[in-house]
């Protein structure tokens, strides 16, 4: 086999540059070198045949080494020892990884003494001395330099000149044009990061993990400023903090959340909102249950005014009431019925709230409070009447609550809505109403009156029908109609006006909400 004379040189450094006797290369290979005439130096002993290879910091392997490669770095010479392995015929791998260690080795010495000039230059002496001890790697101290000189144009351009001369001439021609780069980004800390970054690539150096760092979402807690910008409560941004440790704000715009104020108020509104609705569907079930209980008493009503009186009108003469018989044993069906029905309307008369211990007087109050048996047939009867009107009207009213807090779904919506309508009663009470509104009242029930007669009864005039015992009066009329009604009737008098209408029944929110809704609208 052919051995080009690249090989045959070599493969004879080799053997010298590792040492004694026959080398590194074996003795029968070495002799076939020799026999070949191609190369063939003596040996040099080595001074110290107990350090064979290539080790340590510019340590040369043995003695014809240190000779043979005077002025040469260590790091040079684990190159040409790479080199000349590899012109072996069988290169040995465990030579190459002990070469390459060396030149690993050695870079980072290199770096880690360019790094320590560098720091010292830049004014941060602690770090250079983690650096020099092996405290510290290089990246991390470098990074830690550049946060704490927040972007420093000088300090990063001294760091740079640290490499002058440790490259090749080319890489010095970089430095200067990354210093004019620095240079003209001076206030410009997000520009000397991305040199700085471009710099330690180009070197395989320094610190490469120069990233902002952005905080968590934040939410505003009270209208005020923040680094310099005006944030409304409630309003979400982010702190982002460069290398270099300058910080800024960013408003995400649209997005807001809840300040601590806010949630609390939130949660107290809504405890409120729903301690609100239970009591509304607490009321209003109470309404329901008064309305059904008027309504049963109506029946109540009617069952003894049917037991009083006979399909033609006259009263039942078996029907007896009185306080006398109230002390006697009950002689008919009739009366017994009256007495029972008494009782039990007395009872519910207790049931409705709770008395205590009662006593005899106060048992007979409550027990004829809704039914006196006490009158005569006549005046029960007349008792039954009224209470039967008074129970209904009472049953229409709590009726109409019941169904209008269940439609607002707040207690309190119906209390103001209530008392809006309560102060509209006070203030268009009949005795305070004008002469002109009773006075067109008063016609108005006479019109009435005539429209209601049979055509073969003759009517009474005004003066005879205003006299009579039995019509109603003005004040009982305008007591029974409600707000809307007597609003509507005072909007209908003739000639009224926007200006009249309110100072009829004054100025009240409920007054202003009628016309707007009525008289506004034509």
């Amino acid at each position: 086999m052919a051995i080009g004379l690249g090989q045959m040189v070599g493969l004879g450094l080799l053997s010298q540059f590792m040492g004694g006797g026959k080398g590194l290369l074996g003795g029968e290979e070495e002799k076939k070198i020799q026999s070949m005439g191609e190369y063939n130096q003596p040996p040099t002993q080595a001074t110290n045949n107990t350090n064979q290879g290539f080790g340590g910091f510019g340590g040369i392997v043995s003695g014809v080494s240190n000779q043979m490669f005077k002025g040469m770095s260590p790091e040079q010479v684990a190159r040409l020892g790479i080199g000349f392995n590899s012109m072996r015929l069988d290169p040995d791998p465990n030579i190459a990884a002990s070469f390459q260690s060396t030149i690993d080795t050695q870079t980072a010495k290199t770096n880690k003494n360019a790094t320590v000039e560098a720091l010292v230059k830049m004014g941060k002496p602690n770090l250079a001395n983690l650096v020099s001890t092996g405290a510290m790697d290089v990246n991390t101290a470098m990074t830690l330099a550049f946060k704490e000189t927040k972007g420093d144009v000088n300090g990063t351009q001294a760091w740079m000149e640290t490499f002058r001369g440790k490259g090749t001439p080319e890489q010095d021609g970089l430095i200067d044009s990354y210093r004019a780069l620095i240079d003209s980004a001076k206030g410009d800390p997000v520009a000397i990061r991305k040199y700085v970054e471009m710099f330690s690539n180009d070197f395989g150096v320094g610190a490469k993990d120069l990233k902002d760092t952005t905080s968590a979402i934040q939410v505003q807690q009270k209208d005020g400023t923040v680094m310099g910008v005006e944030i409304k409560e409630g309003q979400k941004y982010t702190i982002v903090t460069d290398e270099f440790g300058g910080q800024t704000i960013n408003i995400i715009d649209g997005a807001f959340g809840e300040s601590a104020s806010q949630q609390y108020q939130r949660e107290l509104d809504e405890q409120e909102n729903a301690d609100d609705r239970a009591k509304a569907i607490r009321y209003a079930d109470d309404s329901f249950i008064e309305a059904t209980a008027a309504i049963d008493s109506v029946q109540k009503y009617q069952n003894v005014a049917r037991t009083l009186k006979n399909p033609d009108g006259t009263y039942n003469e078996k029907a007896i009431s009185g306080w006398i018989t109230n002390r006697l044993p009950n002689f008919t069906a009739e009366q017994a019925v009256i007495k029972s029905t008494a009782n039990l309307m007395g009872i519910d008369v207790i049931n409705m709230a709770t008395f205590g211990a009662l006593s005899e007087k106060e048992m007979q109050m409550a027990m004829q409070t809704n039914l006196d048996t006490n009158l005569s047939p006549e005046q029960l009867y007349k008792q039954i009447v009224m209470m039967i009107e008074s129970r209904q009207k009472l049953a229409q009213e709590m009726y109409n609550r019941s169904q209008r807090i269940s439609e607002l779904g707040s207690w309190t919506a119906y209390k103001k809505e209530f008392a809006m309508e309560r102060q509209g009663h006070i203030k268009s009470r009949y005795k305070v109403m004008n002469d002109d509104v009773k006075k067109h009242l008063r016609a108005t029930q006479y019109e009435v009156y005539r429209s209601r007669l049979p055509q073969d009864v003759q009517a009474m005039d005004f003066a005879t029908w205003d006299k009579n015992i039995d019509t109603m009066s003005a004040y009982e009329a305008w007591s029974y109609i409600n707000y809307n009604d007597r609003a509507a009737f005072i909007a209908d008098m003739p000639g009224m006006t926007y200006d009249t209408y309110f100072n009829i029944l004054g100025k009240t929110e409920l007054a202003q909400k009628w016309w707007e809704a009525n008289e506004g609208v034509n």
